[in-house]
Order: structure tokens, then C-alpha cells, then sequence
């Protein structure tokens, strides 16, 4: 390091020559450049190494030279310490840095140092690397770097992620759309997020495959994340009473089933009166009369046709339906009256019906540091 300029000079035009030399120096001048170049201006040591022709250590040396005058700064991202293969420490431009090359002229090459890092093709650990999440810059010194027009190419980096990791997906093009579209409304880990079925209406998106199959796609890769609401993990609901009863299942389930055996006994007293009926109005009438007899089979009613569902004699069906667990009795003898196209169920009873809360969707910490 002994090429370092003196931290002093005898003058303007000796500061300036200092300076000069600082930005000049081969090995210095071309981590200025890469760093100008680099998509997020924060490339780490191995990433330098891998787009200069020299060695780690000569590189090294050259950064705490540029860290010394203040021109860079080790910016250190300490999730990603634990994190076998990613980058912990990364080397980008210092306010002062970005002040002294804009007076050289040095950002004037901006563009021309990007593309070269565009079309430069990286191995593997060097496009590992470039992807990896990393601290933010300084605001000023994003602001000096951002070139015209780059506002809207902030996303490019987590669509080749997202395209890198799902790219044998048929959906890859869905999950692009939809991970940019929950960027662009501000889906981020502080928002409330929002369900799948809210998708297409809440945020502008045209997609071709199915929301769900998109949303598990893009979760599973890390840039969405799955969130439940504050509430209880389900929610059961009385059919009867399109309610909640949370803390009431087995009362409510109980009352059901009541008013379920109240309609068993209904029919048994209509099918009574009918027989009766035609048998008060002679022959003629016991052939037009709708008569459902119920112990000989010659019918079917819901007491015959439960008794067939559980396996039991229609004379056990109402204490069959009074034991074991209630939910469970109520739920099948309600599916099996509503299947049947020989009974029809009253609106007294129905299912206790158990639902999940739906997921919410935003996007993670780790996709945000993409953009």
C-alpha cells in the first residue's frame, strides 16, 4: 500500500494531483469502474476478482486505499453471514467517494461501465454473488449513480432471480407479472397483503394460469410470503344460523340435530295422516294418495334413507344420530339428505362447516432487497 497518495497537500493543484493519482492507480481505477458498473454498485471482493485480471490480494490492498481516502466504504450485510456461499461485505462508493468522482468526471462513464458489466457473462458464483441481498447505499450516492431512465429497470434484478430459480415453470412468466405488480402497489413486508382471491382485482395483473398455482410458485422461491390474519387458525360456521359459533360447536351441533330428528318425526306423522286419509276415502283414494310407508320399505324418507347410510335399522337412526361425536353424525346425515333427490331438507338444520381463513400475500424482505 505504500502507492497510497499523502493525506495532505501544498495547495489546490497539489491536492488535485493527489487525488489524481488516487483515481489513476490501474488496480483502483478498475474497481472505480466495476463499481460504477455493477447493477446494485456494491460488488463484493470475489466479484471484483472475478471481472479484473488480478488477485485477491492485490485487489484487497487497492480497497483499503480507496476506504482510507474516504472515496469507498465496506458496506456489511450480516444476514447473510450465516448464509453458506452468499457475500457478507460488499464495497461501494462514500457520499464523499461519489462527490470527488463527479468532479473528475468519472461518473460521465456511468453508462458505458454498466453495459460492459451487462454483457460481461459470470459464472455461476459470480451471478450467486451479484444476486445475493445487500445493504442499501447512502441515498445521495443512489441518487448520483441512478442513470436516466433506470428507475423502471429497478426490478430487473429479482425477475432474473425469480426467472433463474423457476424458469422451468410454465407459469414463470405469471410469476414475473405478478411479483412486479405487487411491487408497483406497494406490496411490501409491511403491507397487510392481500388474498388469492383478491388478485386480479386489487392489483393490475393479466394472468394465464391459475392464482394460487402462481402465489405457491413464487413463495416457494422466497420472494412472496404467506402470511395467516390475526384471528383464529378456522372458523366454524352454523349453516342454520350463518354464523360463527367458535366456543359453541357441540351446543349448536346438538341443536341441529334436534331439529333434524324433529323432521324425521314430521314425516313419519304426515305419511301417517296421508295412509290414514286414503283409507277413510276407499280404494280410489289409496291409489292416488302419495302413501310412504315407513317400517316396510315400501318408500323412502330421510329416517330410511339415513338408516341406509349408517347401516343401521330405521328404528336406531334417531339414537344412532344422539351418540358418538355430534358434528360428525349432523354433518354426514346432512350430505346424505342433501344428495338424495328422494327427501328434501329443511332449513331448521345443517352443517357445522369448519373453515380456514385465507392466506394474505406480500413480498418478503429478501425480494424487496432484489429491487
Amino acid at each position: 500500500m505504500s502507492d497510497a497518495p499523502a493525506a495532505k497537500g501544498n495547495g489546490p493543484f497539489e491536492e488535485q494531483r493527489q487525488i489524481y493519482d488516487l483515481l489513476s492507480q490501474e488496480t483502483r481505477h478498475l474497481i472505480l469502474q466495476f463499481i460504477l458498473g455493477h447493477p446494485e454498485h456494491l460488488p463484493s471482493l470475489d466479484e471484483l476478482a472475478y471481472m479484473m485480471p488480478k488477485n485477491k490480494a492485490a485487489i484487497r490492498d487497492q480497497l483499503e486505499v480507496l476506504t482510507d481516502n474516504d472515496i469507498i466504504d465496506c458496506y456489511r450485510y450480516p444476514p447473510n453471514e450465516d448464509t453458506r456461499d452468499l457475500p457478507s461485505q460488499f464495497y461501494g462508493l462514500t457520499e464523499h467517494g461519489v462527490g470527488i468522482l463527479y468532479e473528475y468526471n468519472y461518473l460521465r462513464g456511468l453508462p458505458v461501465a454498466r453495459a460492459l458489466y451487462d454483457n460481461t457473462r459470470l459464472s455461476e458464483k459470480a451471478q450467486r454473488h451479484r444476486d445475493a441481498p445487500r445493504p442499501e447505499l447512502p441515498a445521495e450516492v443512489i441518487d448520483a449513480l441512478t442513470m436516466d431512465g433506470e428507475a423502471n429497470t429497478d426490478f430487473d434484478r429479482l425477475e432474473r432471480y425469480i426467472r433463474e430459480r423457476k424458469g422451468n415453470t410454465h407459469s414463470v412468466d405469471d410469476q414475473v407479472a405478478v411479483a412486479k405488480a405487487f411491487y408497483t402497489a406497494g406490496m411490501d413486508p409491511e403491507a397487510e397483503g392481500i388474498k388469492p382471491t383478491e388478485l386480479l382485482d386489487a392489483i393490475d395483473v393479466d394472468i394465464n394460469y391459475q392464482p394460487r398455482t402462481v402465489l405457491n410458485h413464487l413463495v416457494d422461491a422466497g420472494v412472496l410470503a404467506q402470511t395467516a390474519p390475526p384471528g383464529p387458525d378456522v372458523f366454524a360456521i352454523s349453516e342454520r344460523l350463518d354464523e360463527i359459533v367458535n366456543g359453541q360447536v357441540t351446543e349448536e351441533a346438538e341443536e341441529n340435530i334436534d331439529a333434524l330428528i324433529a323432521h324425521i318425526d314430521d314425516e313419519l306423522q304426515v305419511t301417517a295422516l296421508s295412509e290414514d286419509a286414503a283409507e277413510r276415502d276407499g280404494p280410489q283414494a289409496r291409489v292416488s294418495a302419495p302413501s310412504v310407508a315407513v317400517a316396510d320399505g315400501a318408500g323412502r324418507t330421510i329416517r330410511s334413507i339415513l338408516a341406509a347410510e349408517f347401516g343401521i335399522e330405521p328404528e336406531e337412526v334417531t339414537g344412532f344420530l344422539r351418540s358418538g361425536d355430534p358434528v360428525d353424525r349432523l354433518n354426514t346425515a346432512v350430505k346424505t339428505i342433501e344428495s338424495s333427490e328422494e327427501v328434501t331438507k329443511s332449513e331448521d338444520y345443517g352443517q357445522i362447516v369448519f373453515v380456514r381463513p385465507a392466506y394474505r400475500y406480500r413480498l418478503t424482505e429478501q425480494a424487496m432487497s432484489l429491487v
